[in-house]
């Protein structure tokens, strides 16, 4: 019973702590709303996305290795887990290196590409390599049920990005000020984030390798790859695009509307880490694991939910007092951005739900979207309300595609 307690307590910091951090990043993003002019503001979102999109691969890390901990933690696996923290670690590290490597020296390349500032596509490199460590202790706190450390180093990293970036916007830096402190805040996660974990990776250093723990491994690793690049593709292809595809002043206004959807986005993200974790320890025990995925949708509804109704019903209100009067034609798009936003919030809960039963089938359905999405932008976005539509109507597909998918199970199961 007390365990029980201790887990539900855990659980619950980690919602509130998540919670927390979202607002702490959405500070960020308001703030440096208002500080920066809507073109240099349209580039920093084009910088994040750009960040995203890179650091997909700690995403794959950080589920993967929720899962597999999970089960290796349901099952009373220790020597399993060992091996698996000291194989691993070693391969993040090094991809890591190797990647920051690539991207340092093609920053000039890549900046003059998308029309983004030549350091932060350098500290780009470097917010990489940290952010796949991060997401690696972030992966092995969510599986082994540490919440209470997880959620402390969400806060850590949100507070501190937005006290450093802030601090450098108002220092003269601008654009390169407010990434800088982004990526020095991953480095401030990751210390906090190591500090539970240092006595397993001790005892992991003289576990001894299993090459059939090996191969299943790095197979999951991969089918999880294809899975969360699509899902990373979907919700950020669009911020990458719109300084490219759309005129300064739209872009500027898809930027705020963008900054609006983050809120439906991310509120439930705490949501899709305990369904992650509930799901793998469940299915490795042959127990029920629709009970969470219902609680899950649920919440995101009723949270999510009610933000992008508000959307629809109060743009005019809204725009203004969260992301300022100088992106009026924000109005327009946030209505359509939200809803989108909404769906694929729902689509992060049935990837937690897919990945943690091992179930990999929607990652060919994600790609098949990112495709029709990447070509519908290119040829019908001519502003921003229309690019806004784009994504909202890949959303609906991916969400019908998910109930399939889940139907699909259910019958293979019955």
């Amino acid at each position: 019973m007390l365990t029980r307690a201790r887990a539900h307590t855990g659980a619950l910091f980690l919602l509130v702590a998540s919670t927390i951090a979202n607002v702490l990043a959405y500070g960020y993003q308001v703030v440096q709303a208002r500080l920066l002019t809507p073109p240099e503001y349209a580039a920093l979102t084009a910088l994040f996305g750009i960040l995203i999109l890179e650091t997909v691969s700690s995403q794959v890390i950080q589920s993967a290795t929720a899962t597999l901990a999970a089960r290796y933690r349901a099952r009373d696996e220790e020597q399993a887990l060992h091996v698996f923290v000291r194989r691993w670690g070693v391969r993040v590290g090094a991809a890591g290196a190797v990647l920051g490597g690539l991207i340092v020296p093609a920053a000039p390349t890549l900046a003059a590409l998308l029309r983004l500032p030549v350091l932060c596509g350098a500290l780009g490199g470097l917010a990489l390599v940290l952010a796949l460590l991060f997401t690696f202790a972030l992966g092995l706190l969510q599986g082994l049920a540490r919440f209470v450390w997880m959620g402390s180093a969400l806060i850590a990293q949100a507070g501190a990005r937005l006290l450093i970036g802030v601090a450098l916007v108002l220092a003269g830096l601008g654009v390169n000020g407010a990434f800088t402190g982004a990526t020095a805040a991953v480095l401030v996660s990751l210390i906090v984030a190591a500090i539970p974990l240092a006595a397993l990776v001790r005892a992991a250093r003289g576990a001894t390798a299993t090459e059939a723990l090996g191969g299943a491994e790095t197979q999951f690793f991969v089918l999880s790859g294809v899975v969360l690049l699509a899902y990373a593709a979907l919700t950020n292809i669009d911020a990458v695009l719109a300084r490219s595809l759309l005129a300064p002043e739209e872009a500027g206004a898809y930027a705020g509307a963008i900054t609006l959807g983050k809120i439906v986005l991310f509120a439930p993200l705490a949501v899709g880490y305990l369904l992650l974790e509930r799901t793998a320890r469940a299915h490795a025990k042959g127990e029920d694991t629709e009970r969470p995925l219902l609680l899950g949708i649920g919440f995101v509804i009723a949270t999510s939910g009610v933000v992008a109704l508000a959307y629809l019903v109060a743009a005019d209100r809204i725009v203004p007092l969260v992301v300022g009067a100088q992106y009026p034609a924000t109005v327009d798009v946030v209505g359509i951005y939200g809803v989108a936003a909404l769906l694929n919030a729902l689509l992060n809960i049935w990837i937690a739900y897919f990945i943690g039963r091992g179930e990999m089938r929607i990652g060919l359905l994600l790609a098949l979207a990112v495709a029709a999405e990447v070509v519908l932008l290119f040829t019908t976005a001519g502003d921003a309300v229309q690019m806004a539509r784009v994504v909202l109507v890949v959303a609906v597909a991916t969400q019908a595609a998910s109930v399939a998918t889940f139907l699909a199970m259910r019958r293979a199961s019955a």
